[in-house]
């Protein structure tokens, strides 16, 4: 009798301290805020199709943040529209949360009515912008159906999104499988037998078979991508393109720690840019996952090497880079403009880097990159509002915030402290430097 007195008091227990636990995460405040994501959301309906979709506007200016609309693009895109729709898939309510289901479920509407059709230039691939009057745009440079960022964007989240809806809308699983297919199809074509050629720009040798020749920046989202449909799917094709494209990526590092430029991995030919440079992120995710410890370790070299020098450097926009008989050296350094998707790549990747080591060095470098956005900067100014959900579009080269919000600076923002809010000991560091 007293036995089991115990055992219903140890359970009765258990149940309150989960209770209790369950209560303290849902009244911790976040620094997660939909409000402005929220705002620039609006559920459509395509003028040829008929077919309701989810858009994300690319502008938002201050000081009311009315929408705009570009005149040679649109008014929303595939690259926002993915981002948008990836973070919510990452959303810790979003199994129980209607809204944002709904909000996702359009999104991936948008993205698979974007997709150029077979008889169309371009076919598998996909278009980028939407016109005000609801149309595709097929003829700007930046929204043409081709090999470029709107299409591996657009692959990410219909790879992330397959596996949530196989459960819950099996045909719509199935036409995300279709229209990965094609563009799978397209990526083994265009670059699954690409021969490894190399070119020197400035007496750096840089791979001719990446997208654009050296594109790492594009590489890198196309390597998660493809990743998840290896993992689901593995074929060889798929493992030797993959296997291409982190060769390529790295052998765009140059320097170490105690030379320039420190680890950092090339975007583009003799350049690196801030934007866009997920490389790290990637070559940890991908290469733990493949077993490739290369991979891992040239993404630790950047992080450990690399973004420490950018924050002595109080930020870094870009620059280019020429190989001497001393080494690398810089011939062009640009400070500005600083933006929220060149912060964010550097705090998933050490983020990622923490993740698989568990090493607290790894959690302090991500509060400490964070806490770009909340003040410690070179303006001292907040870049992430998280009162309204805003993330401001930048700091130019005098130091001035633009304080316009549009789709990118939002979703990078929220991007970054959902993935920092996973672990406590990264916000721990980042409250130190705020």
């Amino acid at each position: 009798m007293v036995s089991l007195v115990r055992l219903l008091f140890v359970f009765f227990l258990v149940l309150f301290w989960n209770a209790s636990n369950s209560l303290a995460q849902r009244t911790t405040p976040r620094y997660v805020n939909l409000s402005h994501l929220n705002h620039l959301y609006q559920s459509v309906q395509l003028k040829t199709s008929g077919i309701d979709v989810g858009t994300i506007a690319i502008y938002s200016e201050a000081p009311d943040y009315h929408l705009v609309t570009d005149a040679d693009e649109g008014f929303t895109c595939i690259d926002d529209v993915a981002r948008a729709g990836l973070f919510l898939l990452g959303e810790p309510d979003i199994d129980m949360n209607q809204d944002k289901q709904t909000k996702l479920r359009t999104m991936v509407e948008f993205v698979l009515q974007l997709q150029a059709p077979d008889q169309e230039a371009g076919a598998g691939y996909f278009y980028n912008f939407l016109w005000p009057d609801r149309t595709i745009n097929k003829t700007f440079r930046t929204s043409v159906a081709e090999p470029n960022f709107w299409s591996w964007r657009a692959m990410w989240l219909l790879t992330e999104a397959k596996p949530y809806y196989q459960k819950r809308e099996a045909e719509l699983a199935d036409r995300i499988q279709a229209a990965t297919q094609k563009l799978v199809a397209n990526m083994l074509r265009d670059y699954g037998s690409q021969p490894k050629t190399y070119q020197v720009v400035k007496g750096v040798r840089v791979p001719g078979w990446l997208p654009f020749g050296s594109g790492t920046d594009q590489a890198a989202i196309m390597l998660l991508s493809l990743n998840t449909i290896y993992q689901q799917h593995p074929t060889l094709d798929l493992l030797k393109l993959i296997d291409a494209l982190g060769e390529g990526i790295l052998s765009m590092q140059h320097g170490d720690k105690n030379r320039f430029p420190y680890g950092a991995i090339l975007s583009f030919e003799n350049n690196w840019h801030a934007y866009a440079s997920d490389q790290s992120y990637a070559l940890l995710r991908v290469g733990k996952a493949l077993n490739r410890p290369e991979w891992v370790a040239a993404a630790r070299r950047e992080i450990d090497h690399f973004y420490p020098y950018l924050l002595r450097q109080g930020f870094l926009e870009s620059f280019e880079v020429r190989s001497t008989k001393k080494g690398m050296e810089p011939v062009r350094t640009s400070r500005f403009s600083q933006i929220a998707y060149g912060i964010r790549p550097m705090i998933w990747a050490s983020l990622e880097a923490y993740e698989q080591t568990k090493k607290p060095e790894y959690a302090e470098l991500a509060g400490k990159l964070a806490s770009w956005f909340l003040g410690n900067n070179v303006a001292k100014a907040i870049m992430y509002d998280v009162a309204t959900g805003r993330g401001y579009d930048g700091i130019g080269a005098t130091g001035k915030v633009n304080y316009n919000s549009g789709a990118e600076s939002t979703i990078e923002s929220l991007w970054a402290f959902q993935r920092l809010e996973q672990y406590p000991e990264a916000i721990n560091a980042l409250k130190k430097y705020n």
